[in-house]
C-alpha cells in the first residue's frame, strides 16, 4: 500500500481486524486502532483548516503522550513533514529547529508552549502554535480544533516523499543535520529490524523509554509497533527505576527498548531494592543509541534476569545496522554483532580501500532504509551519501575474524599518539572497570609542543576520593591493562559527563574544555 505513511500503518491495521484492539496505552489512558486512526483523521483535518499544505514542516515538541503520537501521525496525514524535537530544548534550540526546517505550525503541550512563545517574534513564519490545555492567549487549543473538526482522507503521497525530519544527536549548535525519511525508508525498517531481528508480532506489548523526538525511539515506541499491530506503552516520564518497575508489573511488556545507561541504572536498583530478576517476563531486552560497556552484560542477565539485544544505529537508516544478542554463540561481551538482513556493510580505510580483519576502518553502509540526504545539506559541506548509494558514517569500526563488528569511536574522536591510532570507547572500558569510575569520556588534547595526547573526564563511584592519588593509580591502570602509549596523560575529575535526551554523550560539549598542556605535570595554558 504505497503512499501516506499513516494510511500505510493505520489503514493496514484497520483492515487486519485490529481496529478494536488497543494500540496506545498511556499511564491508565489507552485507544484502540479504531480510536487512534479517527483521532489522527480529526486532527489531520483541522490541520489543513488552518492551510497546511503538502510538504509544509510542523514542529512537535512534547512530552511522550499520545496527543504527541497523534500529532506525528496527524501530520504525515495531511501530507507534512513531522518534525519531532527533544522535550529537553531550550528556547535557543527551538528557534534553530524552527529555522532551519522552516516549520510553519507548532504542536506542543501545556510545559513547552512559554519556550515556543518565547521565540515567536524572531520565528515570523511559524504561524499557528497549537497547544494541549494552552494557557497563552496566542495558542490553540489541541482539543477544541480536534473536537470541531470532521475526519477527511489522507493526502495521496508517494512512498518516496518526505513525512519525517529528525535531528540526529550527533550533530551540534550551529551544525544541525536533519535526516528526512519517507514510508519507503520505515517500511525498510520494518521489514530488517522489527520483522527479522525482533520478531515483532500483533502478540507483542512492546514498552520504550526512548524519546519519540529520536529514530530509535519514534521507530521503537510508534511506528514499527503500529507496522506489526503490535500494543505500545508510551513513557512520558523520565526513566526513574521505581516508574519502570510498576509498569514492568501492570503492564507486562514482551519487548523493552532502553539506552544502556537505563538497563545500568535498573540493575543497580534491582540490586539494592532486592528486586530479583524483574526483565525476567521479557522476550526481547533491547538495547541501543550509546555503547554498551562490557561488564554491564552480566549484570543484565544475572541482576535483570534477561539476555539483551546490543545494537548500532542511525538516525539516517532509522534502524540498527549491526546488531547481535548476548547469548549469541560466541559472542563477546561489548561487540556491536553482525549486519542485520539487507543490510550492506563494508570497512575502509582513508584513502576508501577496504581493510583487513582486525584492522580499523571507518564503516560504510547501504541497505533499503537508507534516507536520501540530509535536508538543505550536512551544514557541515561534507557529502556522505553517494550517487551509488553508499553512505560514510562517521564511526570508525574493527571486523574480527567471526565477522562481528567492534565499535572503535567517531571518525572525529579517534586520534593518533605517536603515529598509532587511539579509540577513545578502548580506554574508558579500561577506565570503567576500574572499581573507582562510574562514567568516563576520552579526548585528544595537545600538549606543550601541539602533539596529542589522551584527557579523561571521570565520574567516581560512590564513596570514592577524587584526586592525585585516585589520578595516579588510574593512569597505572590504563598503562597495565592497554598499550602504554593510550594511557591518559592528564585526567579530570567531573560530577557528570554531557550527555543528550536519549543518553548519547555529546563529545562536541567536552572540545571547548581542551587545554594544551605540559605532558605530566598538569600546567596549562589556554589553546590559541
Amino acid at each position: 500500500m504505497a503512499g501516506n505513511l499513516a494510511r500505510w500503518l493505520l489503514d493496514a491495521a484497520l483492515a487486519n481486524g485490529a481496529g478494536p484492539r488497543t494500540a496506545l496505552r498511556e499511564g491508565d489512558r489507552a485507544w484502540t486502532y479504531d480510536e487512534l486512526a479517527t483521532h489522527v483523521a480529526k486532527l489531520s483535518s483541522a490541520l489543513r483548516a488552518l492551510r497546511l499544505q503538502r510538504g509544509e514542516r510542523v514542529l512537535i515538541l512534547m512530552k511522550d503522550t499520545i496527543e504527541a503520537a497523534t500529532a506525528i501521525l496527524a501530520s504525515i496525514h495531511a501530507g507534512a513533514v513531522a518534525v519531532p524535537v527533544s522535550e529537553l530544548s531550550t528556547p535557543d534550540d527551538v528557534q534553530e529547529y524552527v529555522l532551519h526546517a522552516q516549520a510553519v505550525i507548532a504542536i506542543v503541550d501545556e510545559s513547552h508552549e512559554r519556550v515556543v512563545d518565547a521565540v515567536r517574534t524572531e520565528t515570523p513564519d511559524l504561524r499557528e502554535v497549537i497547544c494541549v490545555r494552552p494557557v497563552l492567549p496566542g495558542s490553540l487549543a489541541y482539543d477544541a480544533i480536534v473536537e470541531g473538526a470532521v475526519p477527511q482522507p489522507p493526502v495521496a503521497m508517494s512512498e518516496n516523499d518526505v513525512c519525517l525530519l529528525l535531528y540526529s544527536a550527533g550533530s551540534g549548535p550551529g551544525e544541525l543535520r536533519a535526516v528526512p525519511h519517507c514510508q519507503r525508508t520505515i517500511a525498510a525498517a520494518n521489514g530488517s529490524f522489527a520483522r527479522e531481528l525482533l520478531n515483532l508480532s500483533s502478540a507483542d506489548r512492546i514498552l520504550s523509554v526512548a524519546r519519540l523526538s529520536t529514530a530509535y525511539g519514534l521507530g521503537a515506541g510508534l511506528l514499527l509497533p503500529l507496522a506489526v499491530q503490535a500494543e505500545s506503552l508510551l513513557f512520558p516520564a523520565q526513566p526513574h527505576s521505581q516508574l519502570l518497575f510498576e509498569a514492568l508489573v501492570s503492564y507486562q511488556p514482551t519487548v523493552l527498548f532502553a539506552t544502556p545507561s537505563v538497563y545500568a541504572q535498573l540493575a543497580h536498583d534491582a540490586e539494592a531494592q532486592q528486586i530479583e530478576r524483574p526483565l525476567h517476563g521479557l522476550r526481547n531486552a533491547v538495547a541501543g543509541a550509546e555503547g554498551m560497556p562490557e561488564r554491564l552484560i552480566p549484570r543484565i542477565r544475572s541482576v535483570l534476569g534477561t539476555e539483551v539485544v546490543v545494537g548500532y544505529g542511525l538516525t539516517e537508516i532509522f534502524q540498527f545496522a549491526l546488531a547481535g544478542r548476548s547469548d549469541d554463540p560466541g559472542v563477546r561481551p561489548g561487540v556491536c554483532g553482525k549486519p542485520l538482513a539487507g543490510v550492506q556493510v563494508r570497512l575502509v580505510d582513508e584513502d576508501g580501500d577496504p581493510v583487513g580483519v582486525d584492522e580499523i576502518g571507518t564503516l560504510e553502509l547501504q541497505c533499503g532504509s537508507m534516507f536520501t540526504g540530509y535536508w538543505g545539506g550536512s551544514g557541515t559541506g561534507e557529502i556522505d551519501l553517494r550517487p551509488d548509494g553508499w553512505f560514510t558514517t562517521r564511526d570508525r569500526f574493527m571486523v574480527d575474524r567471526e565477522g562481528s563488528y567492534h565499535h572503535c569511536g567517531r571518525v572525529d574522536d579517534l586520534f593518533k599518539v605517536g603515529g598509532k591510532w587511539v579509540s577513545p570507547a578502548e580506554v574508558e572500558r579500561a577506565l570503567v572497570a576500574h572499581e573507582a569510575v562510574w562514567e568516563a569520556a576520552v579526548i585528544g588534547a595537545d600538549d606543550e609542543e601541539g602533539l596529542i595526547k589522551p584527557l579523561a573526564f571521570v565520574v567516581t563511584n560512590v564513596g570514592q576520593e577524587s584526586g592525585p592519588k585516585l589520578e595516579a593509580e588510574l593512569k597505572e591502570y590504563v598503562k597495565a591493562h592497554l598499550s602504554p602509549y593510550k594511557y591518559p596523560r592528564w585526567i579530570e575529575f567531573v560530577d557528570a559527563l554531557p550527555r543528550g535526551p536519549g543518553g548519547k554523550l555529546l563529545r562536541y560539549k567536552l572540545r571547548p574544555a581542551r587545554r594544551r598542556r605540559r605532558a605530566e605535570t598538569g600546567h596549562e595554558k589556554p589553546v590559541k
